[in-house]
């Protein structure tokens, strides 16, 4: 159904497309934002139906250092994105279930994930639980939309 791939960032512009829902901008960037991050440690992939980018994540391979919560291993799954425009089809269900198999193969060896969804957004949250990230009981008051829940995935 879906396929998820490396962006390059000179082919951004496959997800430039990628539109926010209604009430979405409380909760993650815009796409256009998203693929200006200038950090060389944040990789960008696309997800793909059909060969079409229906959505975006990022993975921070320096996420620890910034995240007293994160233990020294940790990445972060950032910016999490499946287009307005694409929504209702299943397509972010399908992508928490390829995920862990993606990252195993596209980052042998780690095997560590953070990521934290703000307390509003109890469907994200509700989501990733449901696809096997565990919810740590903390709270990140880091954000820029208030408190978030704090999450990890651990690969096997």
């Amino acid at each position: 159904m879906i396929q998820i791939d490396d962006l390059p960032r000179d082919r951004v512009d496959e997800v430039g497309h990628l539109t926010l829902g209604p009430g979405q901008e409380r909760f993650v960037a815009t796409i256009g934002e998203m693929v200006t991050d200038p950090l060389p440690t944040r990789d960008f992939h696309i997800v793909r139906m059909q060969g079409e980018g229906v959505g975006f994540f990022k993975i921070d391979r320096n996420y620890a250092p910034t995240h007293d919560f994160a233990e020294a291993q940790g990445w972060g799954l950032r910016g999490v994105l499946v287009g307005a425009q694409y929504q209702g089809r299943g397509l972010g269900r399908a992508l928490l279930a390829a995920l862990p198999g993606y990252l195993a193969a596209r980052y042998p060896g780690q095997r560590l994930y953070y990521l934290t969804v703000n307390c509003r957004n109890t469907v994200a949250r509700d989501a990733y639980v449901k696809a096997g990230w565990h919810d740590m009981g903390g709270l990140y008051h880091g954000g820029q939309s208030g408190p978030q829940h704090i999450l990890r995935l651990r690969l096997t």
